[in-house]
């Protein structure tokens, strides 16, 4: 009986082993949506699309630039070969200064969250959206120069590094005149 029932415990682990994989090697993607759900969501009773722009921002600074930074801190210094295997790049010492890069923007997300002072957060936007969309720029050069199609080149993260930065920019646009959260 036992030996029967490991087919049917196997299936059952197969979508939680597909949504860790998901929220693993796609921080990019869930903490973005994360973010504009609970914007939208702590908006929600008077809501306007600037109130909800800057609520966004203050989520996507402690999901996408603090949780993202630190995990990215975390993989780079960690997990550096295998992360570079997903990448497509060799391994190399300069995955050190990348996750000490990825701490700094998670520090500055956390702070950027906590301390909601505007003039702060801008520059930590400016700060993840200028590396990021470089990033980007670096991963479509990679995939049309060299072909590399990695999926941590070509899947998500490519897409996530050149909008993210992007949609963050607009957002700043729309809140600019709101400051109820950010005083």
């Amino acid at each position: 009986m036992g030996i029967a029932c490991q087919p049917e415990i196997s299936a059952l682990f197969n979508p939680m082993r597909g949504l860790v994989q998901f929220l693993l090697a796609d921080t990019g993607v869930w903490t973005l949506l994360l973010a504009f759900l609970l914007g939208a969501l702590e908006t929600r009773q008077q809501w306007t699309l600037s109130r909800c722009s800057e609520a966004s921002l203050l989520w996507i600074a402690f999901w996408v630039l603090g949780v993202s930074g630190v995990y990215g801190f975390i993989m780079h210094l960690a997990f550096g070969s295998f992360l570079a295997e997903q990448i497509g790049w060799p391994n190399s010492p300069f995955q050190n200064e990348v996750a000490y890069a990825n701490l700094t923007i998670g520090i500055l997300g956390f702070s950027s969250f906590l301390y909601r002072k505007r003039d702060y957060l801008l520059a930590s936007m400016v700060a993840f959206s200028s590396w990021y969309f470089a990033d980007g720029v670096g991963h479509v050069v990679s995939r049309v120069v060299a072909e590399n199609k990695a999926p941590s080149n070509a899947g998500s993260v490519l897409y996530t590094d050149l909008l993210t930065p992007v949609v963050v920019l607009c957002l700043l646009w729309v809140s600019r005149s709101e400051r109820r959260r950010l005083s």
